[in-house]
């Protein structure tokens, strides 16, 4: 018999968590005002959280909360009184992100369970192993993994692990999306994410021809449902439902749905009630089966929205046809396809785009008949004011018959249940009659000042003490057990026993009150401001300068760069000829750093272990790791070698540099979504060494969802299990003509950057805190790499502000400098 997953439903509002609990959740996962990674869904306020969390408790449905964003320094004290206010309603995990959330509540608030959030960019086995050993409760893997590897990784591991079932997937790799904070300011690491991957772009090669169009980087939603057998076949412990910001209707069915076939899978006798047709009608932008199943058609370029389901077409109007009263609407004929049925509210969307849509307001025959809805195969018209032609597909995006059930079923009450009470009753002759009430563990006690008496006519029966027991009206309490011990041929009046109730009714109420005017839980005190202020660190006269080479450079290349002030370069790891470049750059006089590559999957980590058992990685071969993750973090953080946290640990407050010195690492890259002040205050109080880029392209996506579209590609051959390792390079327009570099590396990954070049100038003069400031190097020609250096080595020093000949300000951007992320 498999063991069964939790089904993990999303709540974005109290509608949705009773939802959940009517639609067979195990547990639901949803966050507060602030702190959660989906700010725009309704949340709730801390009296809605602290309703909610007793109401699932009492349905023995688990509670997680998103703690899932990147915090701010100024936000650490509102941090702070969240989790004491958590810390009193026993609620069965955390979600978190952020080290320094990470490090504050390891450290101060222990009785919390942690799980990883997405965002927090776990890889495979490696970063779970980094999780399990500093106590994480749960792991979740990420969306880009097999069903195969997550089965490896459960055999190999004793921490619980959750994958994604069922909505919408993201294209990038979670946490390492910087698209929309760069375009508009809204970060998807903070909660705010723009959507910009469900808008339309162009594809165009280095030559500017055509690769292709539409929604280049929009993925269909995720939809398990037929596979969810082998899923727990697979030993994994929580299947989590996307969804936060969905209706309650959506949150019900797609809960219920997944409830049915879990049970299913299990061996219990189930009748199904959502069926595919329903999955479908709910929200679908197409399915997939995902990375999970290695389906190779993920995205869907057509449509970046909810589609809804088929239901037949336009057709032409008859001559005769119904024209109406109101001129501004035309009637539009649609021919239902079999099955297909039209109700009154109904939203239907036209075209494979379903750029256009309508409310049915009203159904008519082809000749003016009003109908109630739309038989089931005939030919109807509805008023619509746009013009759509005649052979357009009708789609079907609301189905209000569907939606008013499931609202019916999923907002069925699920109230707090009244105090059930227990009595034990003894009533023996010659003693007073002793009475004992129970609720919630809670027991009180009453000893009458009568005796039983001898009956006159009729003794006393247990039916006649139950009956009176039983009146608990204007009560909050119902009636539990009750346990009798009475000697025969004893009376008592009715009275006399309700007097005995309400006697220790009242103890049991007075009891009850007490515990809930207990002192609430005593709050932890954090000293906040010592944690935060870090050694002052003198002013650098100079920085040390590094250049970060996102291809391996020729000798050539390097040999050029010496003597011109640069004292590190960064070097991706080759783990063909891993000390071959490294070598002769250090020859040259260079300080060298080794970049791990951005995703470590199972194959790659093994790479890396090997080379780490040959001794690769040594003080005297290299100077020191750019590590990108957990897994290069877990695989390497015992060596004898120095170790630098990339950008992509997210590096956004002091106590992320703190967990990071306690990892291992000595250097940090500082996270783009910072302002000037920001980074002013985290350098200068920074744990560890703080690295900030200053110029070149800034890598704003991480995929493994190929947009290249290549005929050859050996993913889209009929049962091939190959991957594409071509290397290849285009560009990635918007609809405003903005253009986004993207370069496919060879282990088949996307990478997409910034049409802007970062060019930060005289504003870094005032950050004393940055030890060393990179320079990113991409495609740029010699000639210009080495006037940028030799403006970061020399001329920024000279405070005249004048730029050198051949290095403009045109098609730059100083990032998130100036303006931050909300």
């Amino acid at each position: 018999m498999n063991i069964k997953p939790e089904i993990l439903a999303p709540a974005g509002t109290m509608e949705s968590i009773i939802a959940a609990i009517n639609g067979g959740a195990d547990a639901v996962y949803f966050g507060g005002k602030s702190f959660n990674a989906r700010r725009n869904a309704g949340n709730m306020t801390k009296e809605e959280i602290t309703a909610a969390v007793a109401m699932c408790h009492s349905h023995n449905v688990k509670v997680y909360v998103t703690l899932n964003i990147l915090i701010k320094n100024s936000e650490m004290p509102e941090l702070v009184d969240t989790l004491n206010f958590l810390k009193g309603l026993n609620v069965d995990g955390l979600i978190v992100q952020d080290m320094g959330v990470i490090y504050l509540i390891r450290k101060y608030f222990p009785e919390f369970k942690l799980q990883t959030s997405t965002q927090a960019s776990v890889y495979g086995l490696e970063g779970v192993l980094f999780f399990e050993n500093m106590g994480f409760s749960r792991v979740v893997l990420p969306r880009e993994m097999p069903l195969t590897e997550v089965a490896r990784i459960k055999k190999q591991t004793a921490v619980e692990l959750k994958i994604f079932c069922h909505g919408a997937l993201c294209y990038a790799y979670s946490g390492q999306c910087l698209l929309s904070s760069m375009i508009g300011g809204r970060s998807g690491n903070r909660g705010l994410c723009a959507q910009p991957c469900r808008k339309t772009y162009e594809l165009l090669d280095d030559a500017g021809n055509f690769y292709g169009s539409g929604y280049l980087l929009s993925p269909k939603d995720l939809n398990t449902l037929d596979d969810v057998e082998a899923i727990v076949a697979s030993g994994v412990d929580s299947l989590k439902i996307e969804g936060r910001m969905k209706t309650p209707e959506y949150v019900y069915g797609i809960t219920r749905a997944y409830r049915e076939k879990v049970d299913l899978a299990c061996g219990e006798a189930v009748t199904e009630t959502i069926d595919k047709q329903a999955v479908m009608q709910l929200f679908n932008r197409d399915f997939s089966r995902g990375h999970l199943f290695d389906e190779a058609n993920i995205l869907n370029t057509k449509i970046g929205k909810n589609k809804g389901t088929l239901i037949g077409k336009v057709i032409a109007m008859p001559e005769s046809g119904y024209v109406g009263k109101h001129r501004e609407y035309k009637h539009l004929p649609i021919a239902l396809n079999e099955g297909a049925s039209l109700s009154l509210g109904d939203g239907l969307s036209f075209g494979a785009d379903a750029a256009i849509g309508t409310k049915v307001d009203a159904i008519f025959t082809l000749d003016g008949k009003r109908l109630e809805k739309g038989p089931v195969g005939k030919q109807v018209t509805i008023p619509c004011r746009h013009g759509i032609r005649p052979g357009t597909l009708v789609y079907k995006n609301s189905d209000k018959v569907l939606l008013d059930r499931l609202k019916d079923e999923g907002s069925k009450s699920v109230a707090l249940p009244d105090l059930a009470v227990d009595y034990q009753v003894t009533i023996k002759a010659l003693k007073p009659v002793e009475i004992t009430a129970a609720a919630q563990g809670i027991e009180a006690r009453y000893v009458s000042d009568f005796i039983p008496e001898a009956p006159l006519k009729n003794p006393l029966d247990e039916a006649m003490v139950k009956e009176q027991l039983a009146r608990l009206g204007g009560t909050d309490f119902v009636l539990g057990e009750i346990h009798i011990d009475l000697d025969p041929d004893l009376f008592l009046t009715r009275g006399q026993i309700n007097s005995l109730r309400k006697a220790v009714i009242q103890g049991l109420e007075e009891k009850l009150a007490a515990k809930d005017k207990s002192d609430p839980v005593a709050p932890t005190m954090v000293p906040l401001a010592k944690e935060l202020q870090g050694d002052r660190k003198a002013q650098i006269d100079k920085k040390r300068l590094s250049v970060e080479f996102t291809e391996m450079p020729t000798t050539e290349f390097l040999a050029e760069l010496k003597d011109l002030g640069v004292d590190e370069v960064v070097l991706p790891l080759n783990v063909l000829h891993p000390l071959e470049m490294p070598a002769f750059a250090k020859s040259l006089g260079f300080q060298v750093l080794l970049a791990t590559p951005k995703i470590i999957d199972e194959a790659a980590a093994a790479k890396i272990r090997a080379l780490m058992d040959e001794g690769i990685f040594h003080a005297k071969a290299i100077n020191g790791l750019l590590i990108g993750n957990y897994e290069a973090l877990n695989i390497l953080q015992y060596q004898d070698i120095v170790l630098e946290a990339d950008q992509s640990f997210n590096i956004f407050n002091t106590l992320a540099t703190k967990a990071l010195q306690q990892w291992g690492a000595t250097s940090g890259v500082l996270s783009p979504e910072l302002d000037g002040e920001e980074l002013k205050l985290l350098s200068e109080n920074s744990a560890i060494k703080a690295v900030l880029p200053v110029y070149g392209a800034q890598e704003l996506m991480v995929s493994k969802k190929c947009i290249f579209n290549c005929q050859d590609c050996p993913e889209k051959k009929e049962g091939s299990t190959g991957l594409c390792h071509k290397k290849m390079s285009a560009n990635l327009v918007d609809e405003r003509r903005q253009s986004f570099p993207v370069r496919r590396d060879a282990q088949g990954i996307i990478h997409i950057y910034n049409g802007d070049t970062l060019f930060l100038r005289e504003e870094l003069l005032t950050m004393p805190g940055i030890e060393t400031w990179r320079i990113y190097h991409r495609n740029e020609s010699l000639d210009l790499i080495k006037t940028v250096i030799g403006f970061y080595s020399q001329e920024i020093y000279k405070e005249n502000w004048g730029l050198p000949e051949g290095l403009g300000t045109d098609g730059t951007t100083r990032g998130s400098f100036k303006r931050g992320v909300n």
